[in-house]
């Protein structure tokens, strides 16, 4: 599946703001600050912490922005960033467990993978029915679909942000479809409102 489709204007703004151009960083930060407070609530209800966390990465970029890369995938290289930021911190702050049990055991405290997406009063009967089957997912397998359908990004892609073998995503995206299939016996019909589910996100 395709990067997002303004992946190559991030990367223009990315090298813009490493020269030290503020309206670049500014666009920056207006275009992707809501898809990572949105994938942030995989780790925490908190939004004011992620928010603060947010800010902090943003913050470090600036700090940081002469010595940065270049990259052509700049959605990755944020969520990656923000993703080992969270992780870190919530380890030191609020006593997390390792992540890698996140994988068989769904977290009671972790925003479902739509996290605050859906905003609408009213949501169509299929969309009910994905956002309950995708809740019941382990973290991790909620996860690679946030990334797959959300995002669409590749199986590779996926493996960057996670520090996983490629594989391992499909493994993932393997065992959660095969769930949501047992879950939903008419999945197949409803995969073009999981892509539609999704999409109201962006």
């Amino acid at each position: 599946m395709p990067v997002p489709v303004d992946e190559p204007l991030l990367a223009e703004l990315w090298s813009r703001f490493k020269t030290g151009d503020e309206n670049a960083f500014d666009q920056l930060v207006e275009l992707r600050y809501r898809m990572l407070f949105n994938y942030a609530t995989r780790f925490t209800k908190d939004r004011d912490y992620i928010k603060d966390c947010i800010q902090d990465l943003f913050l470090e970029l600036w700090e940081r922005r002469e010595r940065l890369v270049d990259t052509p995938y700049v959605t990755i290289y944020l969520i990656k960033a923000l993703r080992n930021n969270l992780v870190r911190q919530l380890k030191l702050d609020k006593g997390w467990f390792d992540y890698q049990e996140v994988e068989e055991n769904t977290l009671i405290e972790t925003s479902t993978v739509e996290g605050d997406l859906i905003h609408a009063e009213v949501l169509s009967e299929q969309e009910q029915t994905i956002r309950r089957a995708i809740e019941q997912l382990p973290t991790r397998q909620q996860e690679v679909i946030f990334f797959k359908f959300y995002e669409g990004l590749t199986n590779e892609e996926i493996a960057q942000i996670m520090d996983v073998e490629r594989q391992t995503v499909a493994n993932f995206l393997y065992r959660a479809l095969t769930q949501l299939k047992t879950i939903l016996p008419t999945l197949c019909l409803l995969i073009p409102f999981l892509f539609s589910f999704f999409k109201k996100a962006a």
